[in-house]
């Protein structure tokens, strides 16, 4: 007998995946890799992964045993690849600016996954790897019902299924408000430049000369986490600039700006104005010209852990609903973590039900 349902068996109810981007859509393959249907529902691409600057810093480190797990992001990018063509992944050089001068000389192996290439393979990927999508919101909370969960849709009819996933970044907060025990929300900023501005050195930036050259570039110590660890006890809110710039498609995404608020103002959105003019101050600290970019500001809501841990397994008190989110480093731990948790939710599905 096989140790997991295979597609198609008698009485095997898809897997349902809430959620489209990197979490959503790599987890999705690795639960039809595991041998499982799987039916994913998402209202569009997710956005804070569509603005990613898609680095992957496997040799950064991270709390505990995680830190071991995606020192292995490289050969699951490329095992991707391998298996379903293309999806953005390239290694490419870091320039980092701040510290000391010896500090700056330092070259440390980087890679990126492109996020316009990486919307473009998942949409290839997932019909090819036999993942029915479902382009549709589901509104929350989820409702419990006998066997299994019930996602009520806002376009199209309700679904069940025995096994949800809950993979929508700051979504999941509204479709099980209990995750907000873990699971943080900030609101990240950046400039979305669609086509490369012309002008290279000594007239134009410096800076951005990397950027054509295929390079990122970030500050020596990025400040986003160390204020994501400060969320519990900010009394007010804070934010905070990491300039730096990386390639996006033809074009290139410019500094980030990040805002913590109080728990019970986290889901307020910042007024837009307010966060691109102090985007746009920090950036000119780096190099004057790029706070001038004409470029579009666009934000969105991030979700986090403030052990810096995400929520990767089964949600307590919950049989059969399952959270994947709050990566602090999506795209070098979620290759790496989408398999393990496929491989549990397909031990799950092979056990018999609770009678």
């Amino acid at each position: 007998m096989s140790a997991v349902p295979q597609p198609g068996d008698p009485g095997q109810r898809p897997v349902l995946v809430v959620g489209g981007g990197i979490a959503g859509g790599l987890l999705a393959l690795a639960l039809a890799d595991a041998g499982l249907a799987v039916t994913l529902v998402d209202e569009g691409f997710s956005r804070a992964t569509a603005l990613s600057y898609g680095g992957v810093a496997w040799w950064a480190g991270a709390p505990g045993a995680l830190g071991a797990l995606i020192r292995q992001a490289p050969q699951a990018w490329r095992a991707l690849e391998h298996r379903h063509g293309p999806i953005g992944w390239r290694p490419c050089g870091l320039r980092l600016h701040g510290g000391s001068v010896l500090e700056g000389l330092w070259r440390p192996p980087f890679a990126q996954v492109d996020a316009v290439a990486f919307r473009q393979a998942v949409a290839r990927m997932l019909p090819r790897a036999g993942i029915t999508v479902l382009a549709d919101r589901v509104l929350g909370p989820l409702e419990r019902v006998s066997g299994g969960w019930r996602l009520r849709l806002e376009a199209q009819a309700d679904l069940e299924a025995d096994q949800v996933v809950l993979a929508a970044g700051a979504g999941c907060l509204a479709l099980w408000p209990a995750l907000g025990q873990r699971l943080r929300l900030s609101w990240a900023g950046v400039l979305a430049l669609e086509t490369m501005p012309a002008g290279r050195p000594p007239a134009g930036s410096r800076w951005l000369e990397q950027g054509r050259r295929g390079r990122l570039v970030q500050p020596r110590h990025w400040r986003r986490r160390g204020l994501e660890q400060q969320a519990a006890t900010l009394q007010q809110e804070a934010w905070i600039v990491d300039a730096g710039l990386a390639p996006w498609g033809q074009g290139v995404l410019v500094g980030q700006i990040s805002l913590v608020r109080p728990l019970a103002r986290q889901a307020e959105p910042p007024d837009p104005a307010w966060m691109e003019e102090r985007l746009r101050q920090g950036l000119s600290q780096l190099e004057r010209s790029l706070g001038s970019l004409a470029g579009p500001y666009r934000q969105v809501p991030v979700t986090f852990c403030d052990d810096g841990i995400p929520l990767a397994g089964p949600i307590d008190a919950a049989r059969g609903l399952w959270a994947f989110t709050g990566f602090s480093g999506a795209f070098a731990q979620v290759p790496v973590l989408a398999p393990r948790l496929a491989q549990a939710m397909a031990l799950a599905a092979s056990r018999p039900k609770p009678g």
